[in-house]
């Protein structure tokens, strides 16, 4: 061999060597990535596997359906795309399997990435139900994409094994106040997803609209859907005029969903793991609902006006009442599958008219009772025992908890831990969504240039800081999980909704899903910021994070 030559081989075995040695150092370890953080995770950075862009995946026969869609799912959520099936193990560079007996939820998971001749990867995702396979993916996702090259992935070997922490891990949208379409709410479906986000609870009637097409009551969206538009574009009391017929020429703000455009936006969650909460908030904050039907209204209430003035609940007393919201039931049954969960609101109600109605007083005459929160207590329980009928569950906000009804009921704290501590000493399955942490309406930081909102402050290391009330044993396993509520006063687009959301939804997804650390920021922060590249890919709004954060 020539002294050219042998320069070349050596020059090129050194170029080899130095690109192998970039790869390495340039490799992002698999928990300096991931959120919500795993259960535990173990990187090899000394091993550093490759894969290329477009991935083949291969199932065994009997998980390759299961396995295929979820294909088609990640296909489309446009992050990590290009991935297709193969029948051939020994190509393929992802090996799903569907294996072991569900524990808990099913959500849990197992990923393990090889390094094997020449540093070819192939990853092996293990699940014993399909949600727990999404996840997986979902994970990878992360790990893959912050690992991307010109011609591929380079990712140091990992083993992982990943379980939930709660539940439930949900997010609030009030679609009452302002109108959000459905390629919106499929949007927030999408980025929920990527974070194991998995539950969107829909506040689909409150007195600014009705949102859900209810057939045997039109008028709850023929007039009660739709406003005369506001300037500014936010919403308030003061100035509202819902629709004072149908289709009111005036009345051009709003919007509703169809029966059938609901049972899309519940398919193409389910798709993603998310379930959609629906709400049909009673027996106050019904103006919209009073607006359409005056049988549901007080005796003796001035309704336009005292309605305005949180004279807002429905008569107790009017058998008309009890119908009407059975009726609803109904359809939404219709609507949405057995196990689905329905919230029946309960929160703020005013009893004020009900001192001097009639039909109140007769019932509560009836009911033996001089007490008018007995007149909650007996129709929240008559609803709650409806709704479940069929295998559905029934959710109130915690002012109802207080009410006395039965056990079965689960509770959704928003007034603060300590409500939440007392549902749950009750027996109540609980779900956690204290204002002074998890409500996205309220202002991110005190700087001027923040866009206007309800009020309050919860910053984003305040979010991440939450920590659960103090229960017993036995209590604390009466708690499903985590909610984050964005009411809409001032957030009339999907742009600031989504600006309020994030990055303060990606600590809610690792407070309900890791039990780690509340007070290990750093970490969270460093791996906050990958995730908010892929927010970008995603073309979704937020709110940078700078060093106050």
């Amino acid at each position: 061999m020539t002294d050219q030559r042998r320069f070349y081989r050596v020059a090129a075995v050194l170029v080899l060597a130095g690109l192998l040695n970039a790869e390495k150092s340039n490799a992002v370890p698999a928990e300096q990535v991931l959120l919500p953080a795993p259960s535990a995770c173990r990187s090899d950075r000394s091993a550093v596997a490759r894969l290329p862009l477009r991935l083949a995946v291969y199932a065994p026969e009997k998980d390759a359906p299961v396995v295929e869609a979820l294909l088609n799912v990640l296909n489309a959520q446009g992050v990590l795309s290009g991935l297709s099936m193969t029948g051939d193990r020994e190509s393929a560079d992802v090996v799903c399997s569907l294996e072991g007996t569900p524990v808990g939820t099913g959500e849990g998971y197992e990923a393990r990435l090889d390094a094997g001749k020449e540093g070819r990867g192939v990853l092996h995702l293990k699940a014993a139900a399909p949600s727990g396979l999404f996840y997986a993916w979902q994970s990878m996702v992360q790990i893959l994409n912050a690992n991307r090259t010109e011609n591929g992935f380079s990712v140091p070997a990992f083993f992982l094994r990943d379980v939930p922490r709660f539940e439930w891990r949900g997010i609030m949208l009030d679609v009452s106040r302002h109108f959000f379409t459905m390629a919106e709410v499929k949007r927030m479906i999408d980025t929920m997803s990527l974070f194991k986000l998995n539950r969107l609870h829909l506040h689909l009637t409150d007195g600014p609209g009705w949102r859900m097409e209810i057939k045997k009551y039109p008028l709850l969206t023929s007039m009660s859907a739709w406003r005369v538009p506001l300037a500014n574009g936010e919403w308030n009391w003061q100035e509202v005029k819902l629709a004072i017929q149908e289709h009111d020429p005036e009345a051009t703000y709003g919007g509703f969903y169809t029966q059938d455009q609901m049972r899309e936006i519940i398919s193409y969650a389910r798709s993603r793991q998310v379930t959609i909460v629906p709400e049909i908030d009673l027996p106050g904050h019904s103006y919209a609902a009073m607006h359409a039907y005056g049988d549901l209204i007080c005796d003796g209430v001035d309704f336009p006006v005292e309605g305005k003035k949180g004279r807002d609940a429905v008569c107790m007393g009017r058998p008309e009442t009890l119908r009407f919201v059975k009726d609803v039931v109904d359809e939404l049954k219709a609507v949405f599958p057995p196990g689905s969960p329905i919230h029946l609101g309960h929160d703020e109600v005013s009893a004020e008219a009900w001192k001097n109605c009639k039909y109140c007083q007769s019932r509560l005459k009836d009911l033996k009772e001089t007490d008018l929160r007995a007149l909650s207590r007996d129709f929240l329980q008559q609803i709650a025992d409806y709704v479940r009928q069929g295998g559905y569950d029934a959710i109130v906000w915690d002012e109802a908890g207080e009410l006395e009804a039965d056990k079965h009921i689960f509770v959704m704290a928003w007034r603060g831990n300590d409500f939440a501590a007392a549902a749950a000493r009750k027996g109540h399955p609980v779900i956690l969504a204290p204002c002074s942490h998890f409500y996205f309406d309220y202002y991110q930081s005190a700087a001027p240039t923040e866009p206007k909102a309800i009020g309050g402050l919860i910053p984003l290391r305040q979010v991440y800081g939450y920590e659960l009330p103090e229960l017993s044993l036995e209590e604390a396993a009466k708690v499903r999980g985590l909610q984050a509520n964005i009411w809409t006063e001032y957030l009339y687009n999907m742009g600031l909704v989504e600006y309020m959301a994030w990055p303060r939804a990606l600590a809610l997804a690792e407070r309900a899903w890791s039990d780690c650390d509340p007070r290990d920021y750093k970490s969270f922060r460093s791996r906050a910021a990958l995730a908010l590249k892929l927010l970008e890919k995603l073309a979704v709004k937020y709110r940078p994070m700078d060093d106050e954060d």
